[in-house]
């Protein structure tokens, strides 16, 4: 997965080469949190990133030349690698050239039309912004659209993060609840996704095929698979969603309703949840 550079937050452009360093070492923190938690890999940044101006004296290219701090200069350099925010599909390029541009709101300290803010919405995955002013700081940035063959403009939300503590912020939760769900394809990416903190997480083989069988052939029941697996951190067993039942007899064994007919089994035994079952009713060990 990939975060997208809001390329307007370089703007205000820093007062001096040490503010600016700041502005870098946040973002590095922000974008190791990142993957270190839902495993983001890259950032996407302007492909012209070396000619964008950082003071008002120097472009990145000038200003990273000055670093003395090496550590810090390998970090920053290793950033800017394809593909970039210019690197689109057919498809996605054609969707995103269909419009103008604007940031929502006039409160916003720059301007200009944005790039990394749009395509972030395109691709379904947030934006990631330099912290150089209070309003890059939301989670949530608001961007119009300027339809060239309509009557009526389209305001549209991007999602965003400026800090680590965003990464558990409701917002971005929010996000991974409506986007990352696409981007399941392993258990590595399932757990990052459910993000528990209280018990470890494990799957059977049989929990894992008809997960993915969910997904093909009802994304929404899928979706709402998904939802019940976070709510057993929770609500294991008693309360919550799914009407929970912990079954008599069976242990630390529970069930939370998916359907009429089908239940999601799991197990929680020396603070390991181990999911069971999505389809069908009641199949426990």
């Amino acid at each position: 997965m990939e975060l997208v550079c809001n390329e307007l937050s370089f703007f205000p452009l820093a007062d001096n080469k040490h503010i600016a360093e700041e502005r870098f070492k946040t973002i590095i923190r922000t974008f190791r949190e990142a993957k270190l938690r839902y495993d983001f890999s890259h950032i996407r940044f302007p492909k012209s990133y070396s000619a964008q101006q950082i003071t008002s004296t120097q472009t990145l290219f000038e200003w990273i030349s000055t670093l003395s701090n090496q550590t810090l200069k390998t970090l920053i350099l290793t950033l800017f690698k394809p593909p970039f925010t210019d690197d689109l599909e057919e498809t996605e390029m054609n969707k995103f050239f269909e419009s103008n541009y604007i940031i929502a709101s006039e409160d916003a300290p720059e301007r200009n039309s944005p790039v990394g803010l749009p395509i972030a919405f395109i691709k379904s995955l947030p934006s990631i912004s330099f912290n150089s002013h209070p309003f890059w700081q939301n989670r949530k940035i608001g961007v119009r659209k300027i339809n060239t063959n309509e009557t009526e403009n389209l305001d549209f939300i991007t999602y965003n993060i400026c800090f680590e503590a965003d990464l558990g912020s409701n917002e971005f939760i929010e996000w991974t609840d409506k986007f990352m769900s696409v981007l399941i394809n392993s258990t590595d990416v399932l757990i990052k996704y459910l993000g528990f903190t209280k018990y470890q997480v494990e799957f059977t083989t049989t929990f894992m095929e008809q997960l993915f069988e969910w997904k093909i052939e009802d994304f929404r029941t899928y979706k709402y698979v998904l939802l019940l697996m976070k709510d057993v951190q929770v609500h294991p067993f008693t309360g919550g969603m799914g009407q929970t039942e912990n079954l008599k007899g069976r242990g630390k064994e529970a069930s939370k309703r998916v359907t009429q007919p089908d239940r999601l089994s799991y197990k929680l035994e020396n603070d390991i949840i181990k999911f069971i079952a999505c389809k069908g009713h009641y199949k426990f060990h």
